[in-house]
This record gives C-alpha cells, sequence and structure tokens, in this order.
C-alpha cells in the first residue's frame, strides 16, 4: 500500500568513502520506482556505482510518532527504452497538476516533451517497518 501511494523516494548514492543522500519525486509501476531528474552529481555517482539504497516512508503525512517506511537495495539505472519511458512518464505526469507553480513553469514542460532523464530502481531487496505510538 505505502508503495503504489509512494510520492517521494530517499536515495542514498556511493560517494567516495561516503554517502550521497537525496530526496527525489518517484511513482511505483510494477515492482520498480520511476522519477525524473536533470544530469547531475547524483547520476554521475550512479554511473560509477549504480549500486544505492532507498527509504520511502509516510512521515511526511504522518508525523514522527505513527508512520509505516520501506528501505531496500536495488540499482539507479538510466532509462533508455522509449517505451518504458512513456509508461513511466504517463503516471509521472500526474504530479504536475499538483506542483507548484515555480517547477510547472521551470520543469513540467521539459518532463512533458522528455527532455529529463528517467531513472528506475528495481529493487533487489526490501523491508518494511510500521511505528505506531503506544496506546
Amino acid at each position: 500500500r505505502l508503495l503504489e501511494s509512494c510520492e517521494l523516494i530517499r536515495i542514498a548514492f556511493h560517494d567516495g568513502d561516503g554517502a550521497y543522500l537525496i530526496p527525489l519525486g518517484c511513482v511505483w509501476i510494477d515492482g520498480t520506482f520511476y522519477g525524473v531528474t536533470d544530469p547531475g552529481h547524483k547520476t554521475e555517482l550512479a554511473s560509477a556505482n549504480p549500486n544505492v539504497a532507498f527509504q520511502a516512508d509516510t512521515a511526511r503525512e504522518t508525523g514522527l510518532f505513527d508512520w509505516e517506511s520501506v528501505t531496500g537495495q536495488g540499482e539507479f539505472i538510466i532509462v533508455s527504452d522509449a517505451a518504458e519511458k512513456g509508461i513511466a512518464l504517463a503516471k509521472l505526469l500526474a504530479f504536475v497538476d499538483t506542483a507548484p507553480d515555480w517547477w510547472k513553469a521551470e520543469q513540467g514542460p521539459r518532463m512533458a516533451a522528455g527532455e529529463l532523464l528517467v531513472w528506475r530502481i528495481i529493487p533487489e531487496s526490501m523491508t518494511g517497518v510500521r511505528y505506531t505510538a503506544p496506546s
């Protein structure tokens, strides 16, 4: 249920001896996370080592004291197949309606034109946790 409604995933990329952790918007389609991004530090890190850790959770909606999360590992891959990109973009375009005006003006047209990179993570392992405050 959490993954079906997921709109945000935190991804940790290998950055030398450390990690580079960022949140990215996403959708869950048939067991795979998809999102769009500009090329940059994260895509350079993924090119060098595509193995990432990720977390999706409900804390944004439910707060710190009653949440669910899914964490795992997988590979961050830039999608090159046109059909796969189309499937991902069709679902991701739904976010444009709820995006802030600055994003709609800046990135919305680029997303619709297919100018942003489409990425995917197929989880290799996942685990879930639910934290509920004692009654």
